[in-house]
């Protein structure tokens, strides 16, 4: 039953092989079916049998005294593709937050590599250097260097940078290098070139979440801030009218606090991923 499953999961995530590149796992995709369709498997059993026993806990008032195998067979399946999904959705997330850390200072790094150029130092050297740097994009340039050492030549190496890059101001980087050294054009003047696009799409970026921000910040005080300071007052004043007993009204303030906290971290937590990652 679980082969069936890997060549269902298979089928339905057909790109999962370039994403793990993408995410920068070394694992290839058969490996990683295999790995987490078994855990979802045992995932699925369990979550199935605890779901068995609670609604056969809740139905034996009723008087049943079997359960339809069709109905345990349904559940199962619902877990397994759920859980599975879970799972490999997981390099995906990996992917954003590869391409998070690696475009918030990959300008400074892509003006070190230029500075670099421009002081006559030939590319592999320049990227070794850039590799370096400590600086989160560094790290990737890093890969590049790497392969190189290993005895890619860095044509292919590039190339296999840019088929497995998570960011496209990355690649556009990568294809000025790709480029320059298939046609020996100057590559110090297109780099050039290309960082001050991105310098300035990052601006661009910067600029919309500025005017994004007010509006999100108005509906921050209104639902964060003053509705559960006035609510909180109303309901402390009503229930001097009301007579409400002191267990109901404290069971009232302790959902308005729970409400709140979750309120708050929703706020925090689209703030942050709003927010552009860029350094220019």
């Amino acid at each position: 039953m679980i082969i069936i499953f890997q060549n269902l999961l298979k089928k339905i995530f057909s790109d999962l092989g370039s994403n793990l590149k993408k995410a920068g796992r070394r694992e290839k995709s058969d490996a990683f079916i295999k790995k987490y369709s078994r855990y979802a498997f045992i995932f699925s059993v369990l979550l199935t049998l605890f779901g068995l026993f609670v609604i056969l806990e809740g139905i034996a008032n009723r008087g049943w005294k079997t359960i339809s195998l069709v109905y345990i067979i349904f559940v199962f399946i619902v877990c397994f593709m759920f859980i599975a999904t879970v799972f490999f959705s997981m390099p995906k997330l990996e992917i954003k937050k590869r391409k998070f850390a690696l475009e918030a200072d990959l300008l400074y790094s892509s003006r070190f590599l230029l500075l670099k150029l421009e002081s006559g130092a030939p590319i592999l050297n320049a990227l070794i250097d850039v590799s370096k740097l400590h600086t989160k994009s560094s790290r990737v340039i890093g890969e590049i260097v790497s392969d190189v050492y290993l005895g890619t030549p860095i044509e292919k190496a590039i190339n296999i940078a840019i088929e497995n890059s998570p960011s496209e101001s990355y690649t556009k980087i990568l294809e000025e290098i790709k480029n320059s050294l298939k046609t020996g054009a100057d590559l110090e003047k297109s780099l050039k070139s290309t960082l001050d696009t991105l310098t300035k799409e990052h601006m661009i970026e910067i600029k919309e979440y500025g005017k994004k921000l007010s509006p999100l910040s108005m509906m921050y005080m209104i639902i964060g801030t003053i509705l559960p300071a006035m609510g909180s007052a109303i309901l402390v004043v009503a229930t001097g009218f009301i007579e409400l007993p002191v267990r109901t009204g404290t069971t009232i303030l302790v959902v308005m606090l729970v409400s709140l906290i979750i309120t708050q971290m929703f706020f925090i937590l689209f703030f942050k991923a709003l927010k552009p990652q860029v350094m220019t």
